[in-house]
């Protein structure tokens, strides 16, 4: 087999609404449905999530949440070469003392994560390059940023050893393409 070289873009941008829904999203967050997700053999024990339901879109923090996000993933697709995107599911992640997401895929095109509350003293993403599987790249993000990378990439939250809560909101998309971004299509 021979083994060939394809870059595969991640980016990082600021949510420029991040200060002002902060406090209101997450107090909607602390009153939804949310489950302890432990799969000891994944090393995962996230405190709180709702992925069990990360495909209602209807969810009082969602409907808070995505007058504010749309333009801002859409402005984050568009700078990546796509036209748009489909939302395939979304949901939260809370991590408290001692608690983390083991390595990890996801489905869809793109992975996207929105850093809601990230103290400096919790951990941060951590993703393996899809070229060369030995090599992990601790993603430096900060609260209130969003990022994104192909799904396929593996990642990880690592366990969160502060005292400090670590609230993440995660969601899956299909970016979309056609040849009217860049006029005539793609010159060969």
């Amino acid at each position: 087999m021979e083994k060939y070289h394809l870059d595969c873009a991640y980016a990082i941008t600021k949510f420029k609404h991040h200060n002002e829904i902060k406090s209101n999203l997450l107090d909607l967050i602390n009153l939804a449905k949310s489950q302890n997700v432990d799969d000891p053999g994944c090393e995962t024990n996230i405190s709180r999530a709702d992925w069990h339901d990360a495909q209602n879109f209807k969810r009082d923090w969602t409907t808070f949440l995505f007058p504010y996000l749309t333009n801002p993933v859409l402005e984050m697709y568009n700078s990546l070469g796509y036209d748009g995107y489909t939302l395939h599911d979304i949901w939260f992640q809370q991590y408290y003392k001692n608690s983390g997401h083991g390595w990890h895929t996801h489905s869809a095109n793109f992975t996207n994560v929105y850093y809601l509350e990230l103290p400096e003293s919790t951990p941060k993403t951590k993703i393996v390059s899809p070229y060369n599987q030995k090599d992990v790249i601790e993603i430096d993000v900060e609260e209130g940023d969003l990022l994104v990378f192909p799904s396929f990439t593996v990642h990880k939250g690592p366990p969160n050893i502060s005292t400090e809560r670590k609230t993440i909101i995660s969601y899956n998309i299909n970016a979309t393409y056609s040849n009217n971004i860049y006029g005539q299509g793609i010159n060969e």
